[in-house]
């Protein structure tokens, strides 16, 4: 018997909070088209990144990759549930320590992955996902704003009701349903400017765009801490792995909700002491490999753990500045 597209939504949005997430919409594959037009908009407004933006221009193609799929189904995934240690603030991003793949018990894991165990058994086919790139399948902040998950704010960061600390995770399906959500989020204030006052690197040129080009969380990961002639290193601050300024600095980021946080789990604490910048400058290879890249999220691979040996001593450098 046929599940009717009302029905199928009802039930993979079941199985999606089942899993551990914390929220699930779904779109028709046709409201990414509008992504494009967003993307060819960011080229416009910081004409210096169009090398960074036509290398990831084929991940927005989303129709002409998926032929088959007929639908988006984009989940949130809450980083607040645990609390990054204090000596992790300011020199490494919530998104890269707290993401589910270094935080989550195995149990908590199959528990999580539940839900493409799901989809499969319901016959339903489908790609994307937390271990493929969000380029895979599209922009999963645009899916996740039409959906009704959230909005996304002046720092182009999609915000829930919780704030921005949230991993999106997408995945495209062969069966036509839709599911919208709903939320009760202000807009940032016209007058605002926090974001962009305090992005130490002047990314954030202006609301709703970006130059990754000059972002530190590219330059610390992608980037492998080569820093360009026009960056003085000194502008890179505190921060090793990513960066949370824009973010940490947010009105909407001071929620109350977001307060209620657990400590994070063995893997993390253990590892503490070698994200010392002291120690991590020193760390041999095979230790950056096995202690400290799984909370990279892939940004940072296996050959290139020199990244964090030079961040760490441009921190210490930074530092000893006046």
């Amino acid at each position: 018997m046929t599940t009717s597209p009302s029905l199928l939504a009802e039930k993979i949005y079941h199985q999606a909070r089942l899993a551990g997430y914390d929220d699930c919409g779904i779109i028709p594959i046709d409201e990414m088209d509008a992504y494009r037009d967003r993307f060819q908009e960011r080229l416009e407004k910081e004409p210096t990144s169009r090398p960074f933006y036509e290398r990831i221009a084929p991940g927005m193609e989303t129709k002409e990759r998926f032929p088959w799929a007929k639908a988006v189904v984009i989940c949130t995934w809450w980083l607040g549930r645990y609390k990054l240690p204090p000596s992790l603030e300011g020199q490494y991003a919530r998104a890269f320590f707290l993401a589910p793949a270094v935080s989550l018990t195995e149990e908590e894991k199959q528990k999580k992955e539940s839900f493409t165990d799901w989809l499969t058994a319901e016959g339903i086919h489908w790609a994307g996902g937390e271990k493929s790139s969000h380029l895979q399948i599209g922009g999963l902040r645009h899916a996740a704003m039409k959906a009704g998950l959230g909005m996304i704010r002046k720092n182009n960061f999609l915000y829930t009701e919780r704030g921005s600390f949230v991993m999106l995770e997408g995945f495209v399906i062969d069966q036509s349903c839709e599911l919208r959500q709903h939320h009760d989020l202000k807009p940032c204030a016209f007058q605002c400017h926090l974001c962009q006052d305090h992005c130490p690197t002047g990314a954030l040129s202006s609301p709703f765009t970006m130059n990754p080009l000059k972002c530190v969380s590219f330059w610390n990961t992608f980037g492998k801490s080569q820093l360009p002639p026009t960056l003085p290193e000194k502008a890179m601050g505190n921060w090793i792995v990513g960066c949370d300024a824009c973010q940490n600095v947010c009105p909407y980021n001071r929620i109350p909700a977001a307060k209620a946080e657990k400590e994070v789990p063995a893997p993390i604490t253990e590892a503490l002491p070698w994200l010392a910048p002291e120690r991590l400058k020193e760390a041999p290879d095979s230790v950056l490999q096995k202690e400290i890249l799984p909370f990279c999220d892939n940004h940072i691979q296996a050959e290139e753990v020199d990244t964090l040996r030079l961040s760490a001593a441009r921190y210490l450098r930074n530092q000893a500045r006046p």
